[in-house]
């Protein structure tokens, strides 16, 4: 009967992080990367690029915006949708 209890308290756990076909975090696409970008600082898109990750899949989306006065302005969006500015 111990062994019994033990099984059924320890029976594999749906979701796990590990497990083969998990589902990982909601990945931003590069539209939704251009939308973030100019939704934070206006302007026109010049370019607009993704950069694979180790794993193959996009981790950083590359986007050029010319803002008004002709300043160019570069956002980096991860697949979280976090914006970095840089020059």
């Amino acid at each position: 009967m111990a062994i019994d209890a033990h099984a059924q308290n320890n029976a594999p756990r749906s979701g796990f992080l590990g497990e083969r076909g998990a589902r990982a975090a909601p990945q931003v696409s590069l539209q939704q990367a251009i939308d973030i970008a100019l939704s934070e600082n206006g302007g026109r898109v010049l370019s607009a690029q993704s950069k694979n990750g180790q794993d193959q899949r996009p981790s950083r989306h590359h986007i050029r915006l010319l803002l008004d006065g002709g300043r160019v302005l570069n956002v980096v969006v991860d697949d979280r949708g976090r914006v970095q500015k840089t020059r």
